[in-house]
């Protein structure tokens, strides 16, 4: 997919393709030349030989030029080996020399006649790229040397042709598409989204806040998602109508340009179970995975999972696991162990073809939980407050600690067997929490993070929070046992998630088994 440029409308009105993204009117398809490459030409005098004096005469002599050049990555800022050049002539595009690129990306041609020459490159990079293989022009006129530097845009460049001039310097540009995972045909008005948290200072304290970034794809399938943070992970899915992807960790580079393509299992079923409303989503996605350790030696007994099937098999005793019944598509593998860290990694899955992969799960580190020491100090007013609700004893509060020992997975997890609270499925990662209102039938609770009301949309806990991050976790299954702090227009319970680094990591503890 190539940048869109933005262009006049006298532009416009000579015919090019046109359309919106986030409220800018932007090219299709940008022109060929200068906006894709940047070139640089300099000509060494050699001995002048005038073309029209050798054909008054008769003779076919005509000037010859060496043309030396280097493509370049400005993307990678790297030299690109093994890209073909061709060198043709304006005016018949058959006539033309090819050259190579070597490992430091030079290239040469001994030996141009006098004219107008085009100048086009390709290579791999160019389509991880989405970029139009660009072109650029040499008038030779004299005999002597030419010297060329064919680029790839950088990313500064490209992330402001498509989004036009960022808010900052930290955010990036995310290009790609949106695919049926059957026909592989590109899906018109497709949503992709992205998610992530921010910490923001704001009357005269931080707070987390959950930032949402929404594009469509066009005719194409093709969409192009502004402003989100370099060098950082967000979490990620399409969906065009109740189809959707899984769930998925994007990692954003340090660069302002990256690529992201997602494909849509539209043949996927829906799994009801319980009589819950956010079902699981399968479908002919098949997996054949092997898990090892650092050594080599495989792994027995390991969960592996795809987020969102509610399908979870365990390792043979040679590593082994087979997953038949996932999604098609952009989806998520989880594995795990006890004593292992976990891993996810993203893959799509083809109808009914067997996708291989291999994990090597590394030993845990041993992480000391966090030290609270007070040695006359007075404790931070939001951990004072909760452990003086917890002193009343009116809902259930779990420390850190209780959470991790309870749950490796995902937080809401923890709250199995928490009186009044029922885990339901959902689609995507994670559970889906029920309590009981007022009237006696099963409602969404009110969640609050770090003190704030958390806006869900369409996002759980489970994704944006691990059990690590986690110091307190309060559950208020009734609407009258909510505490005033949490008071609202909700006739449903109250789960309020504290946060290591928002406490200040001092450690909330029973005071009921503290001593005096």
């Amino acid at each position: 997919m190539p940048p869109r440029l933005r262009v006049s409308d006298e532009q416009l009105s000579q015919g090019h393709g046109a359309r919106y993204i986030e409220g800018r009117r932007v090219l299709r398809r940008p022109p060929l030349g200068a906006a894709m490459m940047r070139t640089r030409v300099n000509v060494v005098s050699g001995a002048i030989v005038s073309a029209l004096m050798a054909l008054a005469n008769g003779s076919e002599a005509q000037p010859a030029v060496r043309l030396r050049g280097v493509v370049f990555d400005s993307v990678a800022r790297a030299p690109l080996a093994n890209a073909s050049v061709r060198v043709f002539r304006a005016d018949s595009a058959s006539v033309g020399i090819d050259a190579r690129t070597d490992a430091t990306g030079t290239f040469e041609v001994s030996a141009l006649r006098t004219g107008t020459w085009l100048l086009s490159f390709l290579h791999p990079r160019l389509d991880s790229l989405r970029l139009e293989p660009p072109v650029a022009r040499v008038d030779v006129v004299e005999a002597g040397e030419i010297d060329v530097t064919l680029a790839v845009p950088s990313a500064v460049t490209l992330a402001r042709a498509l989004c036009g001039t960022a808010r900052d310097d930290s955010t990036a540009v995310v290009v790609g598409d949106v695919r049926d995972a059957a026909a592989r045909r590109p899906i018109v008005a497709a949503t992709v989204r992205a998610t992530w948290p921010e910490w923001v200072f704001a009357k005269k304290r931080m707070e987390r806040e959950v930032v949402t970034r929404v594009a469509r794809t066009d005719s194409a399938g093709q969409f192009v998602l502004c402003n989100v943070p370099q060098g950082s992970t967000v979490t990620a899915l399409a969906y065009a109508g109740s189809d959707t992807t899984g769930v998925i960790e994007l990692v954003v580079p340090v660069t302002e340009y990256t690529v992201a393509d997602f494909v849509i299992d539209r043949g996927a079923s829906l799994v009801s179970r319980d009589g819950v409303s956010a079902p699981w989503r399968r479908g002919e996605g098949m997996i054949r995975g092997r898990v090892v350790t650092a050594g080599g030696q495989p792994l027995g007994n390991v969960m592996a999972r795809v987020l969102g099937s509610g399908t979870v098999v365990r390792t043979d005793s040679s590593g082994v696991f087979r997953i038949s019944d996932a999604a098609s598509g952009t989806q998520t593998v989880e594995v795990r162990a006890v004593g292992y860290d976990p891993i996810r990694q993203r893959v799509q899955l083809s109808p009914a073809i067997p996708t291989a992969m291999g994990f090597t799960l590394e030993k845990s580190r041993v992480l000391l939980d966090t030290v609270r020491v007070i040695a006359g100090r007075k404790l931070p007013a939001d951990v004072e407050a909760i452990e003086r609700r917890w002193r009343r004893g009116l809902g259930t509060i779990l420390d850190g600690r209780t959470v991790r020992e309870r749950t490796s997975t995902n937080l809401t997890s923890a709250l199995w067997s928490v009186p009044g609270v029922r885990l339901g499925m959902r689609s995507g990662y994670g559970n889906a929490v029920y309590m009981r209102g007022n009237s006696g039938k099963e409602c969404i609770p009110s969640i609050y993070l770090d003190g704030f009301r958390f806006v869900a949309d369409g996002m759980s806990l489970d994704e944006l929070i691990t059990p690590g991050d986690v110091a307190a976790l309060e559950v208020y299954p009734r609407p009258m046992q909510r505490p005033a702090e949490f008071t609202d227009l909700s006739e449903c319970g109250v789960l309020a998630v504290w946060t290591s680094r928002f406490l200040g990591n001092v450690r909330v503890m029973d005071p009921r088994k503290q001593r005096p």
